[in-house]
Formats: C-alpha cells, structure tokens, sequence
C-alpha cells in the first residue's frame, strides 16, 4: 500500500514538473522600453505570465504648460485629448503594463513606449462633483479596496440624503494611488484634478516629502485609519468638496475606518 501511494506521488510530481516545463516553454516575453523623445528612461520584461509597472517621470521632464499622461507605444504625436478611445491609447505612469497592452506593437520581441504630453490648452475641461483621492497603500495608509467600497456606499448614501442628484453622483471619481509620498503626491499635481486627499500622513510630509506647495491644502484635519493617525486634506474650494470634507470627520463616516 505504502509503494503504491509512493508511486502515486512520484507521478503526480512528475506531471507537475512537465506541466510547468510546458507552460515554461510556450511562454512569451517583450521587452518594453520607456523613452522620452530621445533619452533611455528605463525598460521592464513582461510575459503572458508577468506584469510590470511603467515608470513615473521627474518634474523636470515635463515642459511647462504641458500634462504628462504616461507612457504609449503609439507615436504620441497623432494622440489628442479630444480622441474618444484615448483613455486607450495610454498607460499611465505607476500603472501596470500587460503582455496583452503592448504584444501588438512588438517589433523582434521588443516594444518603445514613448512618454505622452499634452498641452493643457488643448485637454477639454471634465465635470465631475468631486475627485477623491486615496492612498492605496494599506501598509502606510491602512486603507484597501475593501474598506474603500464600504466607504463609497456610505458616501453616496449620505449624498443622496442630502439631494445630490443623480447626475451630479454619476460623476464622482475615487481614485487610488499607489506608490510612496513622493510619487503619489506627484502623480496628484499631475493630475490636477483631485478635491480631496485621503488617509496620507501630515500636512508637512505631504508638502516636504510629497513635495505639494504648502497653498495647495486649503484644509487639512486629522483622519484615523483602525489605529493608524491618518490625515484628510481639502485641496479645492467647492461647495461639494467642502460638504464632504464635514462629513469625513463626522462619528457616521469615522466609524467606517475603525
């Protein structure tokens, strides 16, 4: 009995190890470049079985007067704002780059992604009620995906207890961003559209680490996070940035993040 099952075992391992040399064999790898106009920015080796993260870029690099997007293996001159699928044409600095975004711009295994700019006279104005930024890094921050669509339904409750239309709640964006206080606080400037900062650290990592202007946090209230002390920051003057601002600090909402 005991050598059959040893058998047993010896076969299934076996078929394992086969399985895995197999898949091993059929697996396809890309090199992506990421380049800006002429100079080597970086460049990461996915497969069907691996992602990787595109880069983000120093203020430096950004022109004036110009909003950098992320990175795209199209020739980002025939790119405009205005584009219907341009959302599509793009991947965004600090986001994941798959084998399926890139595989058919591959030139002998290879693909450039060049970084997109566009002038900020040419991006078309978005309405939206408010834009919530969150830190989603729940080591530091102590928020998840999790936590945040409890959040949201409660948000969207109150709102509506409160009138907000429809339209006006069809138009909210909560946004999670990755990455360390440097780079998340970049991304956010880059932005530019974002009401609302919250779970980061205090007014002055966000402004000294984080690197945002000290005039930029209209208001800024502490936040906790289960037993980590978080803060909340009011970035514009809305009447709807300022009412959910309230009720971030009210028994209803802190309750949630306990």
């Amino acid at each position: 009995m005991r050598k059959k099952l040893f058998l047993v075992l010896v076969s299934l391992l076996t078929l394992l190890l086969v399985t895995s040399c197999a898949a091993k064999a059929v697996e396809k790898e890309i090199n992506v470049v990421f380049m800006y106009e002429d100079e080597f920015i970086s460049y990461e080796t996915i497969s069907q079985f691996k992602n990787a993260k595109t880069p983000t870029l120093p203020d430096s690099y950004i022109p004036e007067g110009y909003k950098f997007f992320g990175w795209t293996p199209l020739n980002p001159n025939t790119i405009k704002a205005t584009d219907k699928d341009f959302e599509n044409k793009y991947i965004g600095a600090g986001k994941m780059v798959h084998y399926a975004d890139v595989s058919e711009y591959a030139k002998n295994e290879t693909v450039v992604c060049q970084a997109l700019m566009i002038d900020k006279a040419d991006i078309p104005t978005v309405y939206h009620y408010t834009v919530i930024a969150w830190y989603n890094k729940p080591a530091t921050s102590g928020v998840d995906e999790t936590l945040m669509a409890k959040f949201e339904t409660a948000l969207l409750a109150y709102l509506r207890s409160n009138g907000v239309s429809e339209e006006d709640i069809a138009t909210i964006v909560i946004r999670g961003y990755t990455g360390n206080v440097g780079t998340s606080c970049g991304q956010i400037m880059q932005d530019e559209d974002v009401d609302i900062m919250l779970a980061w650290g205090s007014r002055d990592n966000v402004t000294s680490t984080g690197g945002m202007k000290d005039e930029m946090l209209l208001e800024t209230a502490s936040f906790s996070v289960g037993s980590k002390n978080r803060t909340i920051h009011r970035l514009t003057d809305k009447d709807s940035t300022k009412l959910i601002f309230a009720w971030l600090q009210t028994d209803e909402c802190k309750n949630i993040f306990k």
